[in-house]
């Protein structure tokens, strides 16, 4: 892709990287799917993050700890 400013190249960096966290999330969390669905749903939540915040901003982190069958890496929770 092509960017007419730094500033646009470096903002779709930074959705790139969010959409690799996501993916990492999504892959050890164990949830069945595919490689393709798994980077167009990683790049589609990071593109939507003001929109995925919104939606997540009543929810509260639980008091317990994960389940064991759980598998989050401890920098994403």
């Amino acid at each position: 892709m092509s960017y007419v400013t730094k500033k646009e190249a470096d903002a779709y960096d930074r959705v790139i990287d969010a959409a690799n966290c996501i993916s990492q999330l999504l892959v050890k969390s164990g949830i069945d799917i595919d490689e393709d669905d798994l980077e167009v749903l990683s790049i589609f939540i990071a593109d939507n993050a003001y929109a995925v915040m919104q939606i997540l901003k009543k929810v509260s982190k639980p008091n317990s700890l994960p389940r064991q069958d759980q598998k989050y890496p401890k920098d994403l929770i």
